[in-house]
This record gives C-alpha cells, sequence and structure tokens, in this order.
C-alpha cells in the first residue's frame, strides 16, 4: 500500500550570518535545492513558506511524496547530497523542526483497523 506522505522542515537561519548572506542562501535553497527535490525520484511537489516577519526566520519546506521512502530517496539522490552541506551550514539547527505527515485514506483507514 502506498501513502502519500508530507515531509515539513521548519528552519531559520543562524543569526550569526548577516541579511545579504542569509538573501544568498535563500536564493541558493530556492534555484538550486528545491529544483533538485523536485527531481527526485518519488517526489510530487516541493514548496516553501515563510511566516510573518524577515524572509530570514520561520521558513518551511513542504515536500509531497509519493510515500515516506521518498525521503530517504531524496538523502540518497547524489543532486541533493552535495548541497546538504551548504544548506546545513547556514541553517540554525538548534531551532530546526521535522515532521511526516501521511495521507488519510480508506486504505490507510482498513490496514489501521485490521485485526488480521
Amino acid at each position: 500500500m502506498t501513502v502519500a506522505t508530507l515531509y515539513e522542515r521548519t528552519f531559520s537561519f543562524k543569526g550569526s550570518i548577516s541579511d545579504e548572506v542569509a538573501l544568498n542562501e535563500l536564493k541558493f535553497f530556492m534555484d538550486e535545492v528545491i529544483p533538485a527535490i523536485r527531481n527526485s525520484a518519488g517526489i510530487r511537489s516541493a514548496k516553501v513558506y515563510s511566516g510573518a516577519g524577515a524572509l530570514r526566520s520561520h521558513l518551511k519546506l513542504v515536500v509531497e511524496m509519493d510515500d515516506a521512502s521518498g525521503y530517504e530517496q531524496m538523502l540518497l539522490d547524489p543532486a541533493i547530497r552535495k548541497l546538504l552541506g551548504r544548506l546545513y551550514g547556514t541553517w540554525d539547527l538548534n531551532k530546526t523542526t521535522q515532521v511526516f505527515l501521511r495521507e488519510v485514506t480508506p486504505d490507510l483507514i482498513a490496514a489501521l483497523s485490521s485485526s488480521d
């Protein structure tokens, strides 16, 4: 059974980097990271959202995947792996969160309620 899954990663840029560097890293994220994610196997869509305030804080990456294995496939994708060091180097990793959400479907309800 395949269950569509959302991956949400909330992040902010490090306070120690300048606004100019944060802007350049946001452009890198949008121009290089997002297209690489979108081209990864099992990915349906990838979008970035911003909360209130400056574009350097409270950003959220939302990736819709065919199923939860899309996350591991993303991490193993050579195009994405080469970008992760730069990406994580600018994020405040003490404040990041991530959540996986699976779509509730009749098949999922049947699987979870089965006593077999």
